[in-house]
């Protein structure tokens, strides 16, 4: 197994050791299988043709005595504007399964039954079509390829939530370390102010929900903006299908990200507040008795207004780390390797 660098490689290594065993299962006991795993950017083009992926990365099977080659990529792959899943070339005797259409929810066990399955079809013990989980068989313009397709409004869902989980956005939070020294530090000043306490108190359900939804939504627009992930007709490399998923995948995946921060300063806000500020105080601030809620609505308040700190921090960000976020910059990045490695194999 070939994979992409990130979930693709990491996929790989965790299905390897159990593989032979589920190969043994479905294709027969007769056979002695041996799985080895490697990482490699495979494709920089989502309409590469399947016979081409092992050219590309032939520099890395050189040394290898394989016999069945099966490649893992992040990289959306379409078919008439149908998401592809799964692709396989008999005649080579090699398969491209495309993560993002396989979805986001148990991936794992879609990708390992996806492997199975095009493995079952290269080695001609199944002339079925693949589970449906895959997809269905779609025309193919050889007689030696069968590609399976994700069609419709489901495939297309699944497409994007495929590409969302691909580029794993709980991580993307992690790596905004310094927007996260920014809204923390903006925190704790407006944390101790008493126009805060006043200001937090007097607002309505409402006016907190609108002030949370405009503020991620500011820092995840600064992001997007500042790092110049938003994705033009130019940008992309030859091939590429329209821009609509990639757009619309980082910006859900920027706005998972803040929205994890988000929520990790509301629930340390919250836990604050109950161990640093005295009801008595807060109380004689607000001209009321407090109760819990008072302490949720000031923690969601702060939250939300310093959000905007984080903009600051931005900036100052791992640009390379933040671009991953964008499937476009990725892939750019990608292409760049694959040229340094052909040009070092000359």
């Amino acid at each position: 197994m070939v994979a992409d660098p990130g979930l693709p490689s990491e996929i790989a290594r965790d299905l390897a050791p159990r593989l032979p065993e589920h190969l043994r299962r479905r294709i027969g006991r007769g056979i002695r299988w041996k799985v080895d795993t490697v990482t490699a950017p495979l494709v920089a083009n989502e309409q590469v043709d399947v016979s081409d992926v092992a050219e590309i990365v032939g520099t890395h099977l050189e040394d290898g005595d394989w016999d069945i080659g099966v490649f893992l990529t992040d990289l959306p792959r379409r078919a008439e504007h149908n998401p592809v899943s799964t692709e396989v070339d008999s005649e080579h005797r090699i398969a491209l399964i495309s993560l993002p259409a396989l979805g986001s929810r148990r991936l794992r066990r879609r990708v390992r039954q996806a492997v199975v399955g095009a493995v079952r079809q290269l080695t001609a013990q199944d002339e079925k079509p693949l589970d449906s989980l895959v997809g269905r068989p779609a025309p193919a313009e050889e007689s030696n390829r069968e590609r399976y397709v994700v069609p419709g409004l489901r495939g297309h869902v699944r497409l994007v939530l495929g590409m969302v989980r691909a580029n794993r956005p709980w991580r993307l939070f992690t790596s905004l370390s310094r927007a996260m020294a920014g809204v923390f530090a903006t925190a704790a000043v407006g944390f101790v102010n008493a126009t805060t306490w006043q200001v937090a108190t007097a607002l309505g359900i409402p006016q907190l929900t609108l002030i949370a939804v405009l503020s991620t939504l500011a820092l995840t627009a600064w992001i997007i903006i500042d790092h110049r992930l938003w994705e033009r007709a130019g940008d992309l490399p030859g091939g590429h299908a329209p821009l609509y998923p990639y757009n619309l995948v980082t910006l859900l995946t920027i706005g998972l990200g803040v929205f994890f921060l988000y929520a990790a300063l509301f629930v340390t806000l919250v836990a604050v507040s109950f161990l640093v500020v005295t009801p008595s105080v807060f109380g004689r601030i607000v001209h009321h008795a407090v109760g819990a809620s008072d302490y949720l609505t000031l923690s969601w308040f702060v939250t939300s207004s310093s959000m905007i700190g984080g903009a600051f921090g931005t900036g100052l960000e791992n640009a390379e780390e933040v671009r991953d976020a964008a499937y476009g910059q990725r892939h750019r990045r990608r292409q760049r390797q694959l040229t340094e490695a052909r040009d070092r194999a000359r």
